[in-house]
């Protein structure tokens, strides 16, 4: 069922996660064949998912860990960055993150967002296993479909709006299904941002109906943290995270257009009307970040760092999320070279195992492996 398409690091982990995919190839390791298992507490290159041909590239992953034990992939396939008519393309891949199948759109009628650009495809487990994803299009319109186990592709994308927010939205994190609490039953968060002055970091709210149309009956939205608060800066690309009665966010924050702090929110999304409690974070220029919720209660936070050079994709352990954050920390999992990458996201295959994905967004011209989606490996060791 599952593809050969698979890599081991065989040499230096430590090292080799600090190297430039070019520079990995010259090293002498290739991105097919099985070799050793990874040593426990090293940072590792573990398979590659696709090698996009030509001028393709495969940007903004995402991966997420379903029911049965595999894992499912997803990114945007386009010839660059932005002003280029993308595709998400989907991968399914077996429980250790070594083998993927072969990509194929992700959309079972790719036609249906036939000469749009689909951006950020993120992905959301709802609580029946089903798996919710979300991208925009430009010009600021959110889509989500619908993947059921035994399906193999997602269904005809629907526009998500709300009363309060109609236009002009973009999306980053995963959706969000809370855990049931009284009442409260199958509430889902959808993480969205707009643009402008009086725009900045929100949620959509929504009842999963899994057997209904729409899936997501959306009930309202909410404003986290808006813009211009300072003057110059901005709020975008919140994801969630639940513990218990909280919901912990992160939300980038740029000003004037560099890099700023970013802020973590908690707040219980049980209550009517929540009160936001905010820490910026101090150090942390974190830029299209994911958080993942360990096997141990700990946050996997994942990370561009844009307080480095070609914000590298990073990673950290947050020990207690729901209470201040303190940075501890900072491991290097994937640096291609390029000024154009990150947007990590990492699943747990394992207790204290996890996979992150990285891309190289180098042309080929300038890296053989230019076009690359990469599974890097880390353990709780490492951080």
């Amino acid at each position: 069922m599952f593809g050969t398409r698979t890599s081991e690091n065989r040499r230096s982990p430590a090292v080799l996660a600090l190297m430039s995919a070019a520079a990995i190839t010259a090293a002498g390791i290739t991105a097919v064949g099985v070799g050793a298992a990874p040593a426990l507490a090293t940072v590792s290159m573990v398979a590659s998912i696709t090698q996009e041909e030509g001028e393709y590239e495969a940007r903004f992953p995402d991966v997420v860990k379903l029911d049965d034990g595999r894992l499912m992939a997803v990114w945007h396939r386009a010839t660059a960055h932005a002003g280029a008519v993308g595709t998400i393309q989907l991968s399914f891949g077996g429980p250790d993150g070594r083998t993927w199948s072969t990509p194929a759109p992700a959309l079972a009628d790719p036609g249906t967002m036939a000469g749009l650009d689909t951006r950020d495809p993120k992905l959301g487990k709802m609580n029946d296993g089903s798996v919710v994803l979300t991208f925009f299009v430009p010009g600021g319109r959110v889509f989500y479909s619908v993947w059921k186990p035994g399906w193999t592709r997602f269904t005809d994308p629907v526009q998500l709006t709300s009363p309060d927010i109609t236009t002009g939205i973009y999306s980053h994190g995963g959706a969000l299904a809370l855990a049931d609490s009284g009442t409260q039953v199958d509430q889902v968060l959808i993480p969205v941002y707009t643009t402008g002055t009086g725009g900045g970091a929100h949620f959509i709210r929504a009842t999963w109906r899994a057997t209904l149309d729409p899936r997501l009956l959306v009930s309202g939205s909410r404003r986290i943290i808006g813009n211009a608060n300072p003057p110059g800066r901005t709020y975008t690309e919140p994801s969630f995270v639940q513990f218990g009665s909280t919901v912990v966010a992160v939300v980038r924050a740029e000003q004037d257009g560099g890099g700023s702090p970013a802020i973590v929110v908690r707040w219980n999304p049980y209550t009517a009307t929540p009160a936001f409690a905010y820490q910026s974070f101090t150090g942390v220029l974190a830029n299209s970040h994911h958080l993942l919720r360990t096997a141990s209660g700990k946050v996997l936070f994942t990370y561009g760092d844009k307080a480095q050079a070609n914000r590298p994709t990073v990673g950290m352990v947050i020990d207690n999320p729901t209470s201040a954050w303190v940075k501890n920390p900072v491991v290097p999992l994937y640096n291609s070279g390029s000024a154009d990458q990150a947007n990590p996201s990492s699943v747990e295959i394992s207790p204290g195992t996890f996979i992150t994905l990285g891309y190289n967004a180098k042309p080929k011209s300038s890296s053989p492996t230019g076009g690359t989606l990469w599974v890097v490996e880390s353990h709780t060791a490492d951080y």
